[in-house]
């Protein structure tokens, strides 16, 4: 090829071998970018607790598939061929002297890594990491290099036996078998395997929204695969032509078409919830197209893409009845757009163009091709895939997947695994309520502020009730004073503190008489006004600091007086006597008597040795003592 023109330019010669390595190099770092455009939709269609772990699958597959492809795929797919089966050399390839080799082994990398990536959207948040390297591996080595000899073995170099597929005149321009029916079969039978993520479908089997993280990012990942795909089906051109225009028109226009055929359609099958449809339906016209971008009008690749993007919408509802949860949508885009973009050469291709007589005999070759891709990936997908979940289990835990695969498969914390940190400390510390640390300018300080905010009301309020709870416990509800509880803790009390002090103190124990006969001739509810009209009269007459008047009985009370001696304590009997004689509560025998009380008192001592219970028992025989004499007596323990 000669350029002519002005300058240093003028008559400069370059060599056609030259053109063709530089194209097919700039075409590989197009394709390349693919890779990064993965990872953004990816990392957009998954929760945030596993977009670390998705990223750096992206990353690692690349890099096996790229190792593996060089130690054993190229040779499997591009050596001296077994009968157009398989290939036979040029493993740990090492053209030195070959550049042309080197640039098509390179661009055929990109191809392999691509295949490998399909794969880790559709099983996220749920496969082991070194499953999936796994998986990487058998792909690199194996599926897609095989399957591509078959396919273009003998296509882009002088190679003969040619691959069976192609001596039987198969056409997969750019890879919609090669490498996305292969990548969807693999993603078709580890879905399967792995099942669905936990949440995702009831018990009735009804699929159930998983909120994502971030759809812009996923957009932008659809437009890098966009831009990449130029040089996925420009680079399958060997070199820059006129050729390109075709190729490259009916590559965007066939995106386009997908994308708006699976906007219309999942509008109108699920409303407005049509984003993800769209950017599946877009990526869906790509992978159709890049069968025959080279060999179609315009018109032939809109209808290609439009069809696809409906496939992938129809295809994507199919596997939710079938409880198979793929989260980006791998299989209905790559297997799904593979298939129908394969099929598609026979029905849209100018006869002229095809290898064979008739669209038919073309259609039967080209199914031959789909079938034969599904036999060899699913099988030796399938068997593989089996024996190693049977040895090293593909999935994770139900833990690592609660809790998300960026913290349980690789350790990243982030700051939602921090906060179920606090949360896991505070359950465990039972004994009291804990704050959430605040990391003010954190996605979680309004949530921890928030918390901290209903801790203290809840507290507040829950500390009123027990309060509240208490306080109930500790009273007589009929009389609102002091129950028998309370008074055996308050009597344990001042009896420690009496002894320590060494200082007197005075039980009265005390019972209204008759009030049995009372309570039978006149009824419960007066007897119980009755009771509450006595507690008043003895609450008036409880004037010893720190005293307390307790309901123990029916009808029984008692008086703990601390700090008092016998004098004052028979004082304040006898003003307790007068006060109650002084309600004139009418008695059933006559009416001239009246309710009364009977006290019975007992002192204790610092030299005494007596316990709280014995000092009870002494003040109970005065009180016996005081009813045997009659009615509104008192005694006090040692009195007759």
């Amino acid at each position: 090829m000669r350029l002519t023109g002005k300058g240093f330019l003028q008559n400069i010669e370059i060599d056609p071998q030259t053109i063709s390595i530089t194209w097919t190099l700039l075409c590989t770092a197009l394709v390349l970018l693919m890779q990064p455009g993965f990872t953004c939709l990816e990392s957009g269609l998954v929760r945030n607790k596993n977009n670390i772990n998705v990223a750096l699958k992206n990353v690692a597959d690349f890099c096996i598939s790229g190792v593996c492809f060089w130690l054993i795929g190229y040779g499997l797919m591009y050596g001296s061929s077994a009968n157009g089966f398989f290939g036979t050399s040029q493993f740990a390839l090492d053209s030195f002297d070959n550049p042309s080799v080197l640039a098509y082994f390179l661009f055929q990398m990109m191809f392999c890594g691509t295949a490998a990536t399909i794969l880790s959207g559709a099983v996220a948040e749920r496969m082991r990491f070194s499953g999936y390297i796994i998986c990487s591996f058998l792909t690199a080595t194996l599926l897609f290099p095989v399957v591509g000899h078959w396919i273009w073995h003998g296509k882009h170099f002088d190679q003969f036996p040619q691959g069976w597929l192609l001596e039987l005149g198969f056409i997969d321009y750019a890879g919609a078998t090669v490498v996305h029916s292969v990548g969807g079969w693999i993603a078709l039978i580890a879905l399967i395997m792995v099942g669905p993520r936990l949440g995702r479908f009831t018990r009735e089997g009804e699929p159930k929204e998983m909120y994502c993280q971030n759809l812009p990012l996923s957009a932008l990942g659809t437009f890098l695969l966009f831009i990449g795909w130029f040089g996925f089906n420009g680079g399958s051109v060997s070199s820059p032509s006129t050729e390109l225009a075709r190729v490259f028109s009916n590559t965007a226009l066939s995106a386009c078409a997908g994308g708006v055929s699976a906007l219309l359609l999942s509008w109108n099958l699920h409303s407005m919830q049509g984003i993800r449809y769209v950017l599946n339906g877009l990526l869906a016209g790509l992978v159709a197209i890049s069968a025959c971008a080279d060999l179609v009008n315009l018109p032939s690749a809109i209808v290609i893409g439009a069809i696809s993007g409906c496939i992938s919408v129809l295809l994507a509802d199919l596997l939710e009845r079938f409880n198979i949860d793929d989260v980006v949508s791998a299989v209905p885009v790559h297997l799904g757009g593979g298939i129908w973009g394969t099929v598609a050469v026979a029905l849209f291709v100018p006869l002229e163009k095809l290898k064979l007589e008739s669209h038919t005999d073309q259609l039967i070759v080209q199914l031959t091709g789909v079938f034969a891709c599904a036999l060899w990936v699913c099988a030796i997908g399938f068997g593989f895939l089996w024996l190693v979940n049977q040895v090293h289990p593909l999935r994770v835990s139900a833990q690592t997947e609660t809790i998300g695969l960026n913290f349980g498969e690789h350790g990243m914390k982030d700051e939602l695994i921090d906060l179920m940190e606090q949360f896991d400390k505070i359950a465990k510390n039972e004994s009291s309520l804990q704050h959430l640390n605040v990391e003010h300018g954190s996605s979680n300080a309004s949530l921890c502020m928030t918390y901290n905010y209903l801790l203290d009301h809840t507290s507040r309020h829950f500390k009123a009730r027990e309060d509240e709870l208490l306080r109930l416990a500790s009273l007589d509800p009929l009389t609102g004073i002091a129950n028998r509880r309370v008074y055996e803790q308050v009597l344990s009390e001042t009896f420690e503190l009496a002894q320590r002090q060494k200082a007197s103190f005075c039980l009265l124990i005390i019972d209204v008489d008759n009030f049995k006969q009372y309570n039978d001739h006149y009824g419960h509810q007066l007897g119980d006004y009755c009771l509450q009209n006595v507690c008043q009269a003895l609450s008036s007459k409880l004037k010893v600091k720190n005293g307390l008047l307790a309901r123990i009985g029916g009808e029984e009370f008692a008086i703990i007086l601390p700090n008092t001696n016998e004098k004052n304590a028979k004082e304040i009997a006898q003003e307790i006597c007068a006060a109650v004689r002084a309600l004139e509560i009418p008695h059933c025998k006559g009416k001239d008597e009246f309710v009364t009380v009977s006290i019975g008192g007992s002192i204790w001592e610092p030299h005494y040795e007596v316990n709280p219970q014995l000092l009870f028992d002494e003040a109970d025989m005065a009180l016996f003592r005081a009813k045997a004499a009659g009615r509104n007596q008192v005694r006090f323990n040692g009195e007759d």
